[in-house]
């Protein structure tokens, strides 16, 4: 695939693991990112490159940010060791029934030839890895053999209706009344409006359709 579909398609799987990386444990680079204005200027110049306006703030994503230490204490505050609300990184806890949810995400990922990486410790609903296998998805790029664009989007479209979506709306809400630092309640509210964009774009082309057969007791949405 080439021209403007590819470059649409190629900053979609950047701007998806940007997000990942955002929302993993920070270190030093991201919050020196944030300080400096790169973070707020990838992330703009990759939604300005989609194929879709998402509508996303990004006001809370200027400088300063805070340094890395004050960065870590606050993640650990809101996504370890809540004070208040809980607002965990895994989207299964919004499903219903978590254990049918991660196993879904696994068939999914084993249909692509991904695994999870064992030694990470991550399990299959960790928020940065459903968003890493999203990247995976949108790259417009070196499709596997047998592989067709259509099918990594029905993918897409069911990883976003039933596990990205539900997590990024419900942790934005939670974020919201919570005293939680600007940076963390943006990055979500970016993930909540890209997400929900994508997903209504995709659903206009492939309305309801599962990519894979689902596992037992967790159906596709209608």
């Amino acid at each position: 695939m080439n021209g403007p579909d590819s470059s649409a398609a190629n900053a979609e799987a950047d701007l998806y693991g940007l997000l990942s990386e955002s929302l993993s444990f920070p270190n030093a680079e991201l919050a020196e990112a944030v300080d400096s204005g790169r973070f707020l200027s990838t992330i703009g110049h990759l939604l300005g490159h989609l194929s879709y306006d998402a509508g996303a703030p990004l006001d809370g994503l200027e400088p300063p940010g805070l340094p890395a230490g004050e960065l870590e204490a606050e993640y650990i505050r809101l996504f370890d060791l809540p004070d208040r609300t809980p607002t965990p990184l895994y989207t299964g806890v919004y499903a219903p029934r978590r254990r049918d949810a991660m196993e879904e995400l696994l068939r999914l990922y084993r249909h692509f030839g991904l695994t999870v990486d064992s030694e990470a410790h991550d399990l299959p609903d960790f928020v940065p890895t459903v968003l890493e296998f999203i990247r995976f998805l949108a790259e417009g790029t070196a499709l596997g053999p047998g592989e067709t664009r259509e099918a990594r989007e029905r993918a897409m479209a069911d990883v976003l209706e039933r596990h990205l979506c539900p997590w990024a709306e419900q942790t934005a809400d939670r974020l919201g009344k919570r005293d939680a630092t600007p940076f963390y309640r943006a990055l979500v509210d970016t993930v909540k409006a890209v997400s929900s964009t994508r997903l209504r774009q995709l659903r206009g082309s492939y309305p309801g359709n599962a990519a894979i057969p689902m596992v037992s007791g967790y159906r596709p949405s209608r």
